[in-house]
């Protein structure tokens, strides 16, 4: 039964470990030999576009006559199939390169799969057959258990000395003797001690002891990493495998410091970095382990002191032997060693001191202060070491204490303090052309913001906005600056944040300064229209003309403000808080006048059209209100005033550009016309809309063109002729078409209101519908509008207008028939009848139609 159980395990061993490994080896090199032949196709490729290029053509054949001479014959086309680029050397594929944590597992199994596999896997074997003997002897009592282990420590000492004797002819075979036997001394002792209790813990820890130094002596002395890699991983087991749960674990630690010690003592004439990576991994690892179930505050100083030894021995000192154990010219730095260390260690240091006040921040401010020393004394010690190691101490200096800011202090200081570092760093990287620090110190920024977004989350108070958006705005404008020359696109960037985050300081110091929510928005428009000045000033001093723009903010502002008023209704009833408009406005207005000639042409006619409009809209909000205040009874009043109000702004515009009047004379075409256009879309509504009033203000006498509603029209019509007359060569004919119907829109409106009012007709649609004064009169009234167009048109020669009066005729003809003779007979039908003849009889007497434009001799 035990053979079959033998037989089992065996086989089990093969199947589970032996063919997966021989099945990775197989892919491993398949891999390998891929890899070779890609290589060698690519070079073969090469050779051949190389004699290709390098093959000499044939030399033109030149005619020689003795008289005349001949050209030489030009050369064949060049074969279309031939390729004709630049050779260039086919670079061979990258291999995947594997991750720092990846290469540890990587290396060992390629310590495990190189050499003798055979012999490895023989000891293996043959590690278990004595298992399996000591076990069948142990059941079977056939030997006393002193005697069996003795026995064993016996056979594993023949081991070790014919692997010894054998180190010359098989190196390898010898060593995987040699590795075999420490492993089953190993073995020995931990069964002597913790199956059968015949060791002490302090004999069988001594014996441990002797037995890894042993074996690291002997890796030493034969240059053997495999056993050395054996014994020192049975020296970080040995403490391990023997623990009694007693929680000493000043010993445990006193005794990986002394490995430790041991592999930093071997590093210094063997450059061996599986060993240092096996040191690290169970050093920290089982120090991690330990730490999360059984560290107590207590336990700080002693665990401080063996932290700090650790992180000495791997994460500089071992760097640093690998350093010098390289090649000058090839040197490489290894970036496990150089940053696991100190990372897992604050790990380890930050749950060692939260308990304490300020702890946290004090360590990452030790460690930033030592890394940024240990960069200070390999620049003066090693002058002519690699860059990458000096920038690598650097780094880590400066992220240690980066991260010590926060761990202090609150976001708000902690937003503050990383803007000031950022552009420090950004600053230095310049002066040493360092992209990479530059870019550094901008992260750094981007840092600040997000801290001082997530001081923005927590109840902060005007005065914390004030300085925390101030600072980063100084500090992003400085950046700013410093990328101008570099790259201008992440410089307009950083630009834009700095003017938008000094916007958020000035809200602050409004909200500061004030105690009423509605005086705020005064303050911080006088803030930013003095700011305008500030930016102007570093513009012209620094010659930086991106800054300039930012003094154009204040249009921006000026809406906002007045958008706020007027929702509040509260304009010229603000009272003394316009005494921000009192800086604002000559501000914007010398802005204007000094600079408007440094900008872009569509941003100045931008500025001037806002500026004129914003105007307006206050204007015109004020009047607004005012009429809507006007008691019951005076709608003429309200139509009137806005109308007058909109033909009067039109009026004063155009006056002011006859007279090349400033801000007017810069862009006249433009204040000519898009300038007023939205008056001219205000009148074109008030027009047409409030024709349909009576004109009559209560108590109070109606009189023809002396009142308010048709005197305010008269004043819009004007505006618009005005208007369009400045405009008249880039418009259509149609307008004016236009223009003359609103005005005759007006007359009649004008002729309807006299009679309604004189005649004593109620102003009803049907009772106006149904007066035969009215009816009469506007059939006159049109009639004669229709003769005086036609007159016109057969001075002019127009024949157009002369039929835009003869359709007028046409509609005065199609009234007489449909309403003035639908109601009857009547004195006033037979008028209009009579009149409309007469009138018609003068027409064709007067203007008879107008020959075509070709007909005329």
């Amino acid at each position: 039964m035990d053979e079959l159980v033998i037989l089992g395990c065996i086989v089990l061993f093969f199947a589970l470990v032996v063919v997966p490994i021989l099945a990775i080896v197989a892919i491993n090199r398949t891999s390998a030999m891929r890899y070779e032949v890609s290589l060698l196709r690519r070079r073969l490729e090469e050779l051949e576009q190389r004699g290709v290029h390098d093959a000499p053509e044939p030399k033109p054949v030149v005619a020689v006559e003795p008289v005349i001479p001949v050209a030489p014959v030009q050369p064949a086309p060049a074969n279309p199939w031939q390729p004709t680029e630049k050779y260039e050397p086919v670079s061979p594929p990258e291999r995947e390169t594997s991750s720092a944590f990846g290469g540890v597992f990587t290396s060992l199994l390629r310590w495990f799969m190189q050499g003798n596999p055979l012999a490895k896997l023989g000891i293996l074997l043959l590690f278990l057959g004595l298992s399996f003997l000591l076990r069948y002897t142990v059941e079977h009592a056939l030997f006393p258990l002193e005697l069996r282990l003795v026995a064993t420590a016996l056979c594993a000492v023949v081991l070790l000395a014919i692997g010894w004797r054998l180190r010359h002819k098989q190196r390898v075979y010898a060593l995987i003797l040699q590795g075999g036997a420490t492993g089953v001394l190993y073995l020995t002792v931990f069964g002597a001690f913790r199956l059968w209790q015949m060791l002490p813990m302090t004999l069988a820890f001594v014996l441990l002891v002797l037995i890894c130094a042993a074996s690291v002596g002997l890796a030493v002395l034969q240059n053997a990493l495999s056993l050395a890699m054996l014994a020192s991983l049975g020296g970080y087991l040995a403490p391990v495998l023997l623990s009694t749960g007693s929680g000493n674990y000043i010993a445990l630690f006193s005794f990986y410091l002394l490995l430790s010690v041991g592999i930093l003592a071997i590093s210094a004439r063997q450059h061996w970095r599986e060993l240092n990576l096996l040191g690290l991994l169970f050093t920290f690892g089982v120090g991690g382990l330990w730490g999360m179930n059984d560290y107590r505050p207590e336990y700080w100083l002693n665990c401080q002191l063996f932290l700090i030894a650790n992180i000495l021995i791997f994460g500089v000192l071992s760097v640093l032997f690998s350093w010098q154990a390289q090649e000058k010219g090839k040197r490489v730095v290894d970036g496990v060693l150089l940053f696991a260390p100190p990372l897992i260690g604050f790990g380890m240091q930050y749950v060692m001191t939260q308990h304490m006040t300020y702890g946290p921040a004090i360590s990452a401010l030790g460690y930033g202060a030592f890394y940024l020393a240990l960069a200070w004394l390999v620049l003066r010690r090693f002058p002519s070491a690699e860059r990458t190691l000096l920038l690598a101490a650097l780094a880590l200096g400066g992220a240690f204490t980066t991260l010590a800011i926060p761990l202090a202090l609150s976001a708000r200081w902690t937003a503050m303090a990383w803007a000031l570092e950022g552009v420090g760093v950004l600053w230095l990287g310049m002066q040493q052309q360092q992209r990479r620090m530059s870019f550094s110190g901008t992260a750094l920024l981007l840092m600040a913001l997000g801290s001082g977004v997530w001081a923005l989350a927590d109840e902060t108070t005007p005065l914390s906005i004030m300085m925390i958006f101030a600072v980063l705005s100084l500090c992003w404008l400085a950046a700013a600056w410093l990328w101008r020359a570099e790259i201008w696109r992440l410089s307009l960037a950083l630009l834009i944040g700095g003017v938008a985050f000094w916007v958020i300081a000035l809200a602050g110091a409004a909200q500061l300064v004030t105690t009423q929510d509605a005086t705020t928005g005064f303050v911080l428009l006088a803030l930013i229209s003095l700011s305008a000045w500030a930016w102007r000033f570093m513009c012209q001093r620094l010659a930086w003309r991106e800054l300039g723009f930012a003094q154009w903010l204040l249009w921006p502002a000026m809406l906002l403000m007045l958008c706020e008023q007027i929702y509040q209704q509260q304009i010229f009833a603000a009272g003394w808080h316009n005494l921000a408009w009192v800086i604002a406005l000559p501000s914007a207005l010398m802005l204007l006048y000094r600079d408007d000639s440094t900008v872009p042409a569509r941003l100045s006619q931008g500025l001037h059209l806002a500026l004129l409009w914003m105007l307006m809209l206050a204007f015109g909000a004020e009047l607004m209100w005012f009429v809507q205040s006007l008691p019951w009874g005076t709608s003429a009043w309200q139509s009137g005033l806005l109308m007058a109000a909109g033909g009067i702004t039109i009026l004063l515009i155009h006056g002011a550009l006859r007279r090349a009047w400033w801000p007017f004379c810069r862009w006249p075409e433009m204040y000519g016309s898009v300038a007023v256009v939205p008056v001219v879309a205000l009148l074109l509504g008030l027009l047409v809309l409030s024709n349909v009033q009576s004109g009559v203000v209560y108590h109070q006498l109606y009189l023809p063109l002396i009142n308010p509603l048709e005197e305010g029209a008269a004043f819009a019509l004007l505006g618009l002729y005005v208007a369009e007359r400045a405009v008249r060569q880039y418009l259509p004919s149609t307008w004016r078409v236009a223009l003359a119907g609103l005005a005759f829109w007006w007359l009649n409106g004008m002729l309807m209101r006299a009679l309604a009012w004189y005649g004593d007709v109620a102003w009803d649609f049907s009772a106006l519908w149904q007066s035969r004064l009215i009816q009469t009169t506007f059939a006159l009234f049109w009639m004669l509008i229709a003769l005086i167009i036609m007159i016109r048109a057969t001075r002019n020669v127009s024949r157009k207008m002369w039929l835009c009066g003869a359709a007028l005729l046409g509609v005065v003809i199609i009234k007489l028939m449909l309403v003035d003779s639908a109601g009857g007979g009547g004195l006033a039908r037979a008028v209009a009848f009579i009149g409309v003849a007469i009138l018609v009889l003068i027409v064709g007497y007067f203007s008879p139609l107008p020959p075509k434009a070709g007909e005329q001799k």
